[in-house]
């Protein structure tokens, strides 16, 4: 009897507490400011292309969560210290905002969105009291986990931003949940409104115009906004992870020198037997054997800009995975470094110098830019790789770090599409290039545009011909209208160009938001407006003129010499 009282005894057990912080009107502020730039983001950012929008959209939350993180956490520190490397990828990070105002190019503004938010995470957890490791490994960690650790406190920050006590959040609660239960009732009053009167009907149709387009951003907003305002009470309160990490121990220095020598080997192979043929770029002279200088050119640059990109990987693992017991890298492996790095300085050297021959013979691409600056980073990445045979002191993430920030800004500031059609147009004058590329202005958009409309009010009139042809193609990504035939059914057939058709601007700008706009593209239109309007008539005349084009074969022949090369 008494066994059987006892099993059926109610065990009481209490409830499981409750993980939270309370928040103060700092944690408010910030979370408003997130709240705020999510909106941005999605409104003025995605919308806007990644232009003016997007720039706006990082300043105000590159402002607001550094003044949060330093009243709340630095300034309360007393064993504060200014960590120089952070400081520096705040400044990067900010600094690369400009790139999608002064440059129009879609590959920069990716590259810059990358690097800009890698840099933020960095200087954002320095500035939130959270020591900085000193490893390669620990820097990447210390990059990838803020993000993450957010996300999985979450439900607990959001939790607590709301569970204020006081009165007057209180209040605002009710407020919200007030409004929210209000919507239903609308959604009953207003249809009936709307029946009732032709004004109010009217007023409605304009405010809901695009009312999916409208809808679908707010949904967007709110999915966004949760995660930015936890990773903006993350770094105040969260956890801050603790660099207790021991030193791996990494693979067996047999094993790692074993794949390395086998490496080494085949490189310095390679390297011996294009000694005459290989090093001749330095030179500007076409090795004897080669077929030209297009195939030389591209057949040792953009092989070699791979190589230099496995070594990269090759190095770094290396590195991170191969550590005696006193921390540092064993000395054979240090050797098999030295030799990888000299060899892939040497070979950088020699790309650059074939691209330099390349790009005089052929004019300048966008492309060919972009590589060289990759050539140019991975030759700085790898002058620390080698400092670092030689000194622990050497960290190589944060060289990568600063390097490719400094790299992508000045891509951006330069604007690579401007300076690339400009040199084009340039070599053509003064008789260093057979030919304008006029397809290739027109790839280059808001940059290439300008150049065009130059050439078109030119006095060499096959050229103005030809720019005039291209205008006629590229104006129209910029303007809204509609197309029209070149001859009426009545006059002589259109050649049959998959029925050519002129357009008709109506005047209006597809890019007519300011979120959407950046420096190109202001001058693009500055110049474009006035074009059009001194050329009444501007793009009829040109379908004209491409058909002669086409009929007599000038187009093609000018346009397409040497693109073989």
């Amino acid at each position: 009897m008494e066994q059987n009282l006892n099993e059926n005894a109610y065990t009481y057990t209490a409830p499981p507490v409750k993980k939270g912080f309370i928040p103060d009107k700092a944690d408010g502020a910030v979370a408003a400011a997130a709240f705020v730039s999510a909106l941005l983001c999605v409104f003025s950012g995605l919308w806007g292309g990644f232009n003016l929008g997007w720039a706006i959209t990082y300043a105000v939350f590159f402002i607001s969560l550094s003044v949060y993180l330093i009243k709340t956490v630095y300034l309360k520190n007393e064993t504060r210290k200014i960590n120089i490397f952070s400081v520096a990828c705040g400044v990067l990070s900010l600094a690369l905002c400009v790139n999608f105002v002064l440059s129009a190019d879609s590959l920069i503004h990716f590259l810059s969105f990358v690097a800009m938010l890698a840099l933020g995470v960095v200087y954002f957890a320095g500035l939130s009291g959270r020591k900085i490791p000193g490893g390669d490994l620990g820097l990447l960690k210390f990059t990838i986990m803020p993000p993450f650790d957010s996300v999985s406190s979450l439900p607990e920050n959001i939790r607590s931003l709301f569970s204020s006590q006081d009165e007057k959040s209180k209040k605002t609660q009710k407020a919200l949940l007030g409004i929210i239960c209000a919507v239903p009732v609308l959604g009953a009053v207003i249809p009936l409104l709307i029946r009732s009167d032709a004004a109010f009907e009217g007023l409605v149709g304009r405010l809901f115009e695009n009312i999916g387009e409208t809808i679908g951003k707010i949904v967007l907003t709110v999915i966004i906004a949760p995660f930015l305002i936890s990773f903006c009470l993350f770094l105040r309160r969260g956890k801050k992870r603790e660099d207790t990490a021991k030193p791996s121990k990494g693979f067996d220095t047999v094993f790692i020198s074993a794949f390395m020598f086998t490496l080494n080997t085949c490189y310095l192979v390679y390297l011996l037997s294009q000694t005459a043929y290989f090093f001749s770029a330095f030179s500007g002279i076409l090795p004897e054997g080669a077929a030209s200088y297009a195939k030389y050119a591209r057949r040792g640059f953009f092989e070699l800009c791979a190589v230099c990109a496995i070594n990269l990987f090759v190095f770094f693992f290396m590195i991170i995975l191969s550590r005696s017991k006193n921390g540092g890298m064993p000395s054979v492996l240090k050797a098999h470094g030295v030799f990888l790095s000299v060899f892939t300085l040497v070979i950088t050297a020699t790309a650059i110098s074939k691209m330099v021959m390349y790009i005089g013979k052929y004019g300048m691409t966008v492309d060919r830019i972009f590589s060289s600056a990759f050539m140019v980073f991975s030759a700085v990445v790898f002058i620390s790789m080698l400092l670092r045979c030689f000194s622990e002191k050497i960290k190589i993430l944060n060289t990568a770090f600063i390097t490719a920030g400094i790299i992508l800004l000045i891509l951006g500031a330069g604007n690579a599409n401007a300076l690339t059609a400009k040199y084009n147009v340039a070599a053509y004058r003064d008789g260093r290039l057979k030919s304008i590329d006029f397809e290739y202005l027109e790839s280059l958009g808001e940059d290439g545009v300008p150049f065009l409309i130059e050439i078109a009010n030119g006095e060499d009139e096959n050229l103005s011909r030809l720019a005039r042809v291209s205008l006629s193609n590229v104006l129209p990504c910029y303007y809204t209208g509609e197309y029209s035939n070149v001859y009426d059914e009545n006059g002589n057939p259109v050649v049959d160009l998959n029925e050519i058709s002129y357009f008709i601007p109506d005047g209006g700008k597809a890019y007519s938001e300011f979120y959407s706009m950046n420096i190109p593209r202001y001058r693009l239109y500055k110049l474009a407006d006035s074009f059009i309007k001194s050329n009444p008539g501007f793009f009829e005349q040109a379908e004209k003129e491409r058909i002669a084009s086409v009929i007599n074969g000038s187009e093609s022949s000018f346009q397409r010499e040497n693109s073989a090369e």
